[in-house]
């Protein structure tokens, strides 16, 4: 995470993600959302996670209830935030490095990776990578998300840049296809790698209301999206 280049301590407001969240309503909620219930999914029952990239702590903090999670993140008023809004005895968040935690010892069930290897460059978000599979139990579960840049999500970047205080430009630097993500994650020494895709237009739905957007969600996910879905979805092991 030291690689990246973007100043996240001053480009993103504390929470900013967060509040979106929390609104509870609309396309960026949706998203989120759905993001998240489909990491959640695939977990099974973990007894310790960390999420590498927590930024203000929403995943860990609405959709991991009874499990120990570490949230690291590299932006110290993310992480204040996330303490403040969702830290407990059991859910806890730092500014430590990947390889703080493998100097202690420190071992996961699972790894979260969620929307934060195209913030970095090829060989830093590789080397993450490597670092994450040593913070794996032997039988411990990766799982990353990214951008798909051979569906919509172009279009949809375009869109959010336009329109958000916060934008991707300098912050998305690593554009991820299928076949680039799978060469990655070859390249940290995974095994059984499985991508798939998730999110499509379900979250563009909530203009019609969240029941709509809940039910073609369901939809797409039965369906897997057809293979087209915004986010490229992968699990591998150590």
């Amino acid at each position: 995470m030291e690689d990246a280049v973007y100043d996240y301590e001053k480009g993103i407001p504390a929470g900013f993600y967060d509040k979106v969240y929390r609104q509870k309503i609309g396309i960026r909620y949706c998203w989120h959302d759905f993001k998240f219930r489909t990491v959640t999914a695939l977990l099974g029952r973990p007894r310790r996670v960390l999420d590498i990239g927590c930024g203000p702590g929403t995943f860990i903090g609405n959709y991991l209830p009874g499990v120990e999670a570490l949230g690291l993140d590299i932006s110290a008023a993310q992480v204040d935030y996330a303490t403040r809004t969702y830290g407990s005895a059991t859910h806890r968040f730092s500014i430590r490095s990947p390889a703080s935690l493998l100097e202690s010892g420190e071992r996961f069930d699972v790894v979260t990776v969620i929307e934060l290897i195209e913030h970095l460059a090829p060989a830093a978000a590789i080397h993450l990578l490597s670092e994450a599979r040593a913070l794996l139990a032997p039988d411990g579960l990766l799982v990353v998300t990214t951008p798909n840049y051979r569906s919509l999500w172009p279009l949809i970047e375009l869109g959010v840049n336009a329109v958000s205080p916060v934008t991707y430009v300098e912050q998305h630097i690593n554009k991820y296809c299928r076949s680039l993500l799978g060469e990655h994650l070859a390249a940290a020494g995974y095994r059984d790698v499985s991508i798939s895709t998730a999110v499509g237009l379900a979250p563009f739905a909530a203009v019609l209301g969240l029941g709509t957007a809940n039910a073609l969600h369901g939809l797409e996910a039965r369906l897997k999206c057809l293979g087209a879905g915004n986010l490229l979805l992968a699990t591998a092991r150590p």
